[in-house]
């Protein structure tokens, strides 16, 4: 029989802000016989969906969730749908993915997981379309919209799931010179998710401020020594997707420029082309 917690400890004396507790009971009365997704897995999948995730309805009045993702990362697509046991994977020509729900009781399963469980605005405002949307075909009593924002911390896997989506480790050489830019970058769109980002700063550090692209907010952590926020909480929370790979590569190049292998030309070229390859996917 299925079992669930309302409460999940997270860490020593930390308690998550994501409260699962009626997500957990309708997965188990509809699948008694299956593993409840753990509080680490529903976290990480509220931080992509808000990364990589759209609560969309079409002509026809259905509402219907859909995470996009590149086809090199379809085995992530493939990992949501096993561990939910519901959704389909498809794929949208040949380079991107899309894992889709749209059947009701599905659909009423995910209603429970993000109502009152979104830390994002903007993207609270498009659930509550999505919900109502839901509630205008549902036959049975209709779930209220919970407008609270939640806060993540960092003993949760929300900012790991977000990262998953939309984080960005990166490293470049400039010219002939010794110069170097080391950097973790979130982004996200819309301007009234500027307070998010500014909440993140305080847990890893960085600057908030406009992206160039109009109506885009950035979040960024700049050198060699202002990461260490990042590298505590990615060492603790591994990341599912290539970024994982990225990440491991992008922690060896700092490594290495603490070692000054940047200073000599000959180390400099190995380093620069190691660099090269933290996004190569």
């Amino acid at each position: 029989t299925a079992k669930i917690c309302e409460i999940t400890l997270v860490a020593i004396g930390a308690v998550s802000p994501f409260r699962f507790y009626t997500f957990k009971q309708l997965f188990a009365e509809r699948y008694p016989n299956s593993e409840v997704p753990s509080q680490s897995f529903l976290e990480w999948l509220v931080g992509f969906t808000e990364g990589d995730g759209c609560f969309t309805v079409n002509s026809r009045g259905t509402p219907i969730y859909v995470i996009t993702k590149s086809t090199v990362d379809v085995q992530i697509l493939e990992h949501i749908r096993r561990t939910l046991g519901f959704g389909r994977v498809i794929k949208q020509g040949t380079r991107t993915s899309r894992f889709v729900v749209e059947d009701k009781a599905s659909v009423t399963l995910l209603v429970a997981l993000f109502n009152g469980n979104l830390v994002f605005p903007l993207k609270q405002a498009s659930f509550a379309k999505f919900l109502e949307a839901f509630n205008k075909r549902s036959r049975a009593q209709v779930v209220e919209f919970n407008p609270s924002l939640v806060s993540p911390t960092l003993n949760d896997s929300w900012l790991l799931g977000f990262t998953d989506a939309e984080g960005c480790f990166t490293c470049s050489f400039l010219g002939n010179s010794n110069a170097y830019r080391f950097r973790f970058l979130l982004s996200q769109e819309g301007e009234i998710n500027f307070s998010v980002f500014t909440h993140i700063s305080t847990l890893i550090g960085g600057v908030v401020r406009p992206h160039y692209y109009a109506g885009v907010t950035e979040l960024t952590v700049n050198g060699v020594r202002n990461v260490k926020g990042v590298f505590n909480y990615f060492d603790t929370y591994s990341l599912h997707t290539k970024k994982a790979k990225s990440y491991q590569i992008w922690r060896e190049v700092h490594l290495a420029i603490l070692n000054g292998e940047h200073l000599s030309p000959e180390s400099r070229a190995v380093l620069k082309a190691k660099a090269a390859t933290i996004n190569i996917n």
